[in-house]
Parts: C-alpha cells; structure tokens; sequence
C-alpha cells in the first residue's frame, strides 16, 4: 500500500534535487531516504527518477506524480497552518516562473528585495518566455504576459503593457515612414516568434474596429532582446512591448511609429493553480511583485 509519508518524501526530494539533502535536513541516513524512494516506486510500479552519478531527473511518471502530489503535501500543509496559527508566519519556499523581461526589467531585484525582507522565505526563480505547466511542473506562481483563457488558473492583473511599433531613426533615413499599417508589406519587419509560431500578423485599431496586417520580413525570432538589437543595427520595424525599449524611446535610439493605429495592450498576472489557496508568504510575494510593476507604470503605458 502506498504511503503518503513516502509520496511526501519523494516530493522533497524533488524540491531538494537531492537524498542528501533531504536526508540531512530530516536527520535521516541517505540509504533510508533511498529505501523508502525505491518503495515507492515499487508500490506503484513505475520509475520516478533517473539516477545518475550527478542528478536526479523525474521520468514522465515521476512529472505526473510530482505536479499533483506536490499540491496535496501543499494542501495539507495548509490545513494545518490554518489550525496552529502557522499560516501567519511568512516561511517556507515559492518555487516561481517569470518572463525575460520583467526578470530583467524588475522582478530579479524585487525578489531579492523581498528575500531580505522574509528571511525564512525560500525563493527558486525560473526566468523563461516557455509557456510552462504550472501544476505538473510544481510552479507556486507564475508571472504571464498575455491574454489568458485558462479556467483552471487564478490570475491577478499586476499591470497592463502596451506595445509600440517602432524603428531606428538610421532605417527611417534609409526607408521612410510608414503612415499606415498597411504599409508595413513595403518594409522589412522583424518577426518575433513565440514558441516557434507566429505573431506575423500585428493588431491595429482605427479607433472603430481592430485590424490585422500581415507583415513580411527575413529576421525572425524568438527572443525580443534580438529583436531590439536588430532593431538598434538599423535593420527593420519591430512591434515590441514599451517595458522593453521604455529607455531607448527616451534616448532617440528608437522612434515609435503608428501611434494613432498601434493597439497591442496585454496584461500581466501574477497567475497560480486554483486548487492551490494561497498562503500569507504568496499573497504578500503577490502584493510586492504588484507594488514593482506600478513603481514603474511608465516603463510599460
């Protein structure tokens, strides 16, 4: 009969990437801690891990068992925080995903800031654009740029970000201005591809209806940073989110263009599983993330 004791451990050994450690911080010997991992897994009768010499990565049945485990041990750690009172002190680890750019931009130093606030606060940060399951994968909390349908997230909106159209003032010399979206078809634009698809068709609004044009160009990728250097090297127009460029619009590097049609304005969420309640370290992680954002509204509208 599987244990929950036994599903519980192998969730901190996960979280740990180690029996060491988790053996260590349990006042355990590494072989009990193996012992009781290999029982599992015999109990269930699938391989959790891949053992190597020098990590330990989850088969796909151990990211199954993982994801969901993860929110019972959570789940139960609640419930018991809600009775002892524990749930007022603010510990414990919050494993969170952001994008690029807000990692780059603000959340990397509010979430140092808010380390030295919460001394026994445990934060492990994961900065990636990639679209990530946020339960199969263990995330407490995610940082989304987007427009979000996922019923099965609750999601906060931190900040709205606008997104500009724009080129160097070296290619307007070179090529004009456009005056019109539909126009874009006559200049090199360069494409940014999220997750290996699209945004090749850019949203306007003439202030009555939205529009799409479908733009053309020979540089495509999936990383904005490139996008802004190719943008800085005099090579095209880029449709990018103002966070971005909020610097390079000030100095001059980058003029904006179509202003009076340009109509890309996303949210950003600070989203986390339903079935997750958040406890006082996430809320107060949530309100400081928010906090960054507005601080610095005018790098984003």
């Amino acid at each position: 009969m599987v244990k929950a004791d036994d599903i519980f451990l192998f969730v901190q050994v996960v979280d740990e990437g180690s029996f060491s450690r988790v053996a260590e911080k349990l006042a355990m010997t590494n072989s009990v801690v193996s012992k009781r991992i290999s029982r599992l897994e015999q109990e269930l009768n699938v391989q959790l891990f891949y053992r190597t010499t020098r990590k330990l990565n989850l088969t796909e049945a151990g990211h199954a068992l993982y994801g969901k485990a993860r929110l019972a041990k959570q789940a139960l750690q609640d419930a018991q925080d809600t009775v002892t009172g524990y749930g007022d002190a603010v510990r414990g680890k919050i494993k969170v995903t952001v994008p690029v750019v807000s990692a780059h931009v603000i959340l990397s130093r509010s979430i140092a800031e808010f380390c030295k606030l919460y001394p026994d606060v445990e934060i492990e940060l994961i900065v990636t654009n990639r679209m990530v399951d946020i339960i199969n994968d263990g995330f407490d909390l995610a940082i989304r740029t987007a427009d979000l349908e996922d019923s099965s997230l609750i999601a906060r909106r931190l900040i709205d970000s606008r997104w500009v159209v724009c080129a160097s003032p070296g290619y307007i010399a070179q090529h004009g201005k456009p005056s019109h979206p539909a126009q874009l078809k006559d200049h090199q634009c360069l494409i940014y591809k999220y997750e290996g698809v699209g945004p090749d068709n850019w949203q306007f609004s003439d202030q009555e209806t939205d529009f799409y044009v479908q733009v053309v160009g020979r540089f495509h990728a999936n990383s904005l940073e490139s996008i802004r250097q190719a943008l800085l090297n005099d090579f095209g127009i880029a449709y990018l989110p103002q966070v971005l460029i909020h610097e390079d619009l000030k100095s001059g590097r980058l003029v904006p263009l179509l202003d009076d049609y340009a109509a890309k304005n996303l949210g950003v969420y600070a989203v986390y599983p339903r079935s997750r309640q958040p406890d006082k370290k996430l809320n107060l992680l949530v309100e400081h993330f928010r906090d960054a954002f507005q601080h610095k509204k005018e790098y984003f509208y």
